[in-house]
């Protein structure tokens, strides 16, 4: 090809639809494709984005279409046909397990006659097909829409029962289908009629929410595939998954291990497959003659980025994806062809590199931001700073930057991260930003959101060389010449929610471990005071233990009132309340001067209201008691004291392990109030109007 002729994109694409010829040619038969294509056991094939999935479905079907026995049915939904699936996944409820057991029964229907379809123009069908029961449903079907995915919304519109409740519309869907009917009639035809049949069902990330309905809609398919693969002979289903998709399941289904494990294929890219892979897209753009990998990438390439020690470096500056290979090289040659040349060098390299930096950083943090609220705040820590950090001075920036943030649920995050070892550390090396120095100047870098376990405070951490450019990170010698390799092929943990919740789960067992009284005071202080700031980020700001040290009267912890959620505006609106006092007791059992203590903070911007955090079981006040003292300190000084617990602050936590229940957190305390409003300061308690309705109902 002559260097002025070359395109921008000269090494096509790696997805499918781009440049179908060039896939074929240039196309890698890995380890992975021969396995798909050699055995049944694998039906869920998941990678991360950019490792080929659709190519592969591509390739595949390219091959079975050679094959005249083997019938292929695709699926591959757009993104507005998922997300009309989800108003009807819900008819099933809110439960995930339900969700997936309605969901479930539809697409098994659904595959059945999908295959029946396939089988129809055999010669043999219509005799196997005794008084046309297949046909039937098959014409049916067919009339219900356009493709599987329009055809399968059209059967749940019109066969779930909405009068019904949850449980008897699964029962029901399952009798009203007949899927026992189906399957008997469909057993063993592929097998008689000499025909096997492949489906092939991708793009399950249009449209996708990580939610129960999201993850139920899936998992579903999941399930329907794999009862037909094990009940109808001769169909394989083959469902191909995002990285992220994969671990939602993996963490919601608890029958994951026991029926989906085993069906796991993972793709796995090495750096040979690789280094093949690029070159024979070099190969075929630049036609190149010779046949050996290394000739054919010397033949492209200038002084320091010849031999495999150049496809490295290379390598080093992506996250091990075709994807990301094919953008960097199509770059940097159409910078070489900007200079009439067809050889790069590493200037090219360099000067292409830095686009494709930011479009990785800003994927990682597209991907991550919905789950992980904080991520763009902690990447914001190694702009224009070292690529290599200690444990010690990421723990000390992440405590800094987590009271500065304006956005409350970054405040929130933020907040949760524990010495001595931040789990963010945790965080960023699960998703690939931040490598674990292993050995001296060798860096472990993983994807898919491993957890390392083994981080402590004397290791250090590098972070990923292809996110350097986007951040402007100073590289040592050290750091340049140090060892950088992936692992791949790994078993997922979530790296987003999962550490969330492990996080949450630390707080709440730090809680139950302070002893009760003078020996764990200083230490529910603190307790306290990290509790506050993460159930109540949205409302409140500043939180800090003792303010005023050297006062007479010092308040045990105070937060700034910002009134930004219904409660708190309340607060604010009915008691004058600017700077919110928190008056800690590590005890159970309070007294009249408790009470009143916390009375003498109240005024001026301090307005009329305070809380006092014990260790009582309940929030609830008893009459003789706490009761009295707050009824009275009410009528006689127009303050309201408020009780809340620490066993009530675990509950506000427990909570916070679901997104969709934030802002009824922070709006947790309204509830409290009107119990004051409405009992308390008029003398009743909760036990007293129990008794009353007892007595109605009685009479």
């Amino acid at each position: 090809m002559n260097v002025k002729q070359m395109r921008p994109n000269a090494l096509g694409d790696i997805r499918a639809e781009a440049d179908d010829e060039m896939l074929h040619q240039a196309f890698v038969e890995t380890p992975d494709y021969l396995a798909l294509i050699e055995s049944w056991d694998r039906m869920v094939v998941v990678g991360r984005r950019g490792t080929g999935k659709s190519a592969l479905v591509k390739r595949l079907e390219r091959h079975w279409k050679a094959q005249e026995e083997v019938k292929i049915i695709n699926i591959a939904p757009e993104e507005h046909q998922t997300m009309s699936l989800r108003p009807l996944a819900s008819l099933f409820g809110k439960k995930f397990l339900h969700i997936r057991a309605g969901m479930r029964i539809a697409w098994r229907h659904a595959l059945m006659v999908e295959v029946a379809q396939c089988l129809m123009p055999m010669h043999r069908f219509s005799k196997l097909d005794k008084n046309g029961f297949l046909s039937s449903r098959v014409k049916s079907w067919s009339r219900r829409g356009h493709d599987v995915i329009d055809r399968y919304r059209s059967l749940l519109e019109e066969s779930v029962d909405k009068e019904m409740t949850v449980e008897q519309r699964i029962g029901d869907l399952a009798k009203k289908l007949d899927l026992d009917g189906i399957e008997k009639a469909l057993k063993e035809m592929p097998a008689k009629t000499d025909t096997e049949i492949v489906i092939l069902i991708d793009c399950l990330d249009e449209g996708y929410s990580p939610d129960e309905i999201g993850v139920g809609i899936i998992d579903g398919l999941i399930y329907g595939a794999l009862e037909v693969k094990m009940r109808i002979s001769g169909v394989k289903p083959i469902i191909f998954l995002r990285d992220n998709i994969f671990r939602s399941i993996k963490r919601m289904d608890p029958d994951y291990s026991k029926n989906i494990e085993g069906s796991v294929l993972r793709l796995h890219w090495d750096e040979q497959a690789l280094y093949e892979f690029a070159t024979r897209r070099m190969k075929i753009a630049f036609d190149i003659r010779q046949e050996s990998t290394v000739k054919i990438w010397n033949s492209c390439t200038h002084g320091d980025l010849h031999g495999k020690r150049g496809f490295l470096t290379v390598l080093r500056m992506t996250l091990h994806r075709p994807r990301d290979i094919l953008s960097l090289l199509n770059g940097t040659f159409y910078l070489a062809m900007k200079r009439d040349s067809r050889q790069i060098s590493q200037h090219d390299l360099k000067d292409a590199g830095l686009a494709i930096s930011q479009s990785r950083l800003d994927d990682l943090i597209k991907e991550y931001e919905e789950v992980f609220p904080a991520i763009q705040k902690l990447l914001n820590l190694f702009q224009n700073r070292s690529a290599e950090w200690n444990i010690e001075e990421f723990e000390q920036k992440v405590s800094e930057i987590s009271k500065e943030s304006e956005n409350p649920m970054v405040r929130q995050e933020l907040s949760l991260a524990n010495k001595p070892i931040t789990p963010y550390a945790h965080v960023l090396f699960s998703i690939g930003f931040l490598g674990l120095e292993v050995a001296p100047n060798t860096f472990k870098f993983c994807h898919d959101g491993r957890r390392e376990d083994e981080i402590s405070e004397s290791n250090k951490v590098l972070v990923h060389p292809c996110y350097w450019m986007a951040l402007g990170c100073s590289v040592s010698e050290r750091a340049e010449l140090s060892e950088i390799y992936d692992e791949y092929g790994i078993e997922t943990a979530p790296a987003s929610s999962s550490v969330r919740n492990n996080m949450i789960d630390d707080v709440i067992s730090e809680f139950g471990q302070i002893p009760i009284g003078q020996e764990g005071a200083i230490e529910f202080e603190k307790w306290c005071e990290k509790a506050i700031r993460i159930c109540f980020s949205k409302g409140l700001r500043n939180v800090e233990r003792r303010p005023n040290r050297q006062a007479r009267l010092q308040r045990d912890i105070v937060a700034t009132n910002v009134a930004e959620t219904n409660s708190w505006k309340r607060i604010y609106d009915d008691y004058e309340c600017r700077q919110v006092v928190f008056e800690v007791k590590n005890k159970e059992d309070l007294s009249s001067d408790d009470f009143h203590q916390i009375t003498s903070y109240l005024n001026k911007d301090y307005g009329r209201i305070g809380f006092i955090i014990t260790r009582q079981d309940s929030n609830d006040l008893h009459k003789g008691k706490d009761l009295d003292w707050v009824r009275d300190i009410y009528h006689e000084q127009n303050k309201l004291v408020v009780k809340l617990t620490g066993r009530y602050f675990c509950s506000l936590l427990r909570k916070l392990k679901n997104p969709q229940k934030h802002d009824s957190v922070n709006d947790a305390i309204h509830k409290v109030l009107d119990t004051y409003t409405r009992l308390y300061i008029e003398g009743q308690t909760k036990k007293s109007v129990k008794r009353k309705k007892k007595k109605r109902r009685r009479k």
